[in-house]
């Protein structure tokens, strides 16, 4: 009884700041997320109850907490206060450990992105993938800070990990081994290609914008830029903004929405430029690269590929009872108005991916190139 009353006092706590936070009310929560407090003593009574075997308090408050908080921000999480700390210094690294960005999808964590020349890219491991285990520990199901904690664990320690990986088709599972080592990403890179300048913005920010002007240079005579995004997730917004005033030229507005209506649009001016833009994209282009790419949307580039993967949100820790709500408090506008969280991006020219080939690539060069127009069969 003592912890089920545990439970709901710190479910209580996290309602509130969830709710204000999420609803932007000024007036506090309503009796509707009051309500919700009875609904979860009930739920956890009818759990320990009746389900077949007993169901400790903790993994119950820990999936409740979860699910309360990704219903209002689905890539927002709750740390319980004995991560917390370390969670936080996990996100405030200016690379991930081992060069492997995570995110989530159908419950598990889902590879983003590969820093090149990391211990993740150098074990094989590509965007897209899934990640079942860390070690001995499944992380199916799971809030995301088990596996980036438990990275973050082992390259500290300086110890090897092994994961079990699932490939991107869904084909099969493999082990693949990190061992720590020294990484540094990469700077941005220009290539022509069937005609047109093949860009690749690993980190999107100031530095590769500035990079950029240098980069692009010998391509100026090009009539087509092709942008590709796929396995893209770190940067800033302001880098966004910059790196699409020097890919599209002239003046680059970025529109960034936030609770109690207090949103900001982002800035940034280029140089002229004249050529057509062409973005590659798909699940495995996040959170500032989604940014870019939707800013590159406004100034007239045309999206090849799938669906972003929708995950635009700035997040900050509200601190609470037994732990931290990280919950979204600024986030993308997409050209049409709406929110980039938890839809993504949607491609003009939807191409799925193939086996033996890279028919996105392939295709945004065909419409770079004047080969096809859009919507034409390929």
């Amino acid at each position: 009884m003592k912890h089920r009353w545990l439970f709901l006092a710190v479910s209580l706590v996290m309602i509130v700041a969830v709710g204000a936070l999420a609803f932007g009310s000024a007036g506090g929560p309503g009796r509707s997320l009051y309500r919700l407090v009875g609904m979860f003593g009930q739920v956890v009574s009818l759990v320990r109850s009746s389900y077949v075997e007993e169901v400790p308090v903790a993994k119950l408050e820990l999936g409740a907490m979860n699910g309360l908080v990704q219903a209002a921000d689905p890539g927002g999480l709750w740390a319980p206060e004995d991560v917390a700390a370390q969670y936080a210094r996990v996100r405030g690294r200016a690379l991930p450990p081992f060069g492997l960005v995570l995110g989530q999808r159908s419950s598990y964590p889902f590879v983003v992105q590969v820093v090149a020349g990391s211990p993740a890219a150098k074990a094989g491991i590509v965007p897209g993938e899934l990640v079942e285990s860390i070690g001995a520990e499944p992380v199916r199901a799971r809030a995301l800070w088990r596996a980036l904690t438990l990275l973050d664990d082992a390259e500290r320690k300086g110890a090897d990990v092994t994961l079990d990986v699932i490939d991107r088709q869904l084909d099969g599972k493999r082990p693949v081994t990190l061992k720590p080592a020294s990484f540094a990403a990469g700077g941005p890179s220009v290539e022509m290609k069937e005609g047109a300048a093949v860009v690749r913005v690993p980190v999107v920010d100031a530095a590769a914008a500035a990079a950029l002007g240098d980069a692009l240079r010998p391509s100026e005579g090009a009539s087509a830029l092709v942008v590709d995004l796929r396995g893209v997730a770190l940067g800033t917004p302001e880098g966004a903004a910059r790196v699409a005033a020097q890919l599209a030229g002239g003046a680059v507005e970025l529109k960034m929405g936030a609770s109690g209506d207090k949103g900001e649009t982002v800035k940034a001016q280029g140089p002229a430029r004249s050529w057509k833009v062409f973005v590659c994209l798909d699940a495995t282009t996040a959170g500032p690269a989604e940014l870019l790419a939707s800013a590159l949307k406004s100034r007239g580039a045309t999206l090849v590929g799938t669906e972003s993967y929708g995950d635009t949100g700035q997040r900050r820790a509200i601190k609470g009872a037994g732990g931290e709500v990280w919950l979204a408090s600024a986030w993308g506008i997409g050209p049409d108005g709406k929110p980039i969280l938890g839809a993504g991006l949607k491609p003009d020219e939807r191409v799925r991916p193939r086996k033996g080939g890279d028919a996105v690539l392939d295709r945004a060069l065909e419409l770079a190139g004047g080969r096809a127009a859009i919507g034409q069969a390929a």
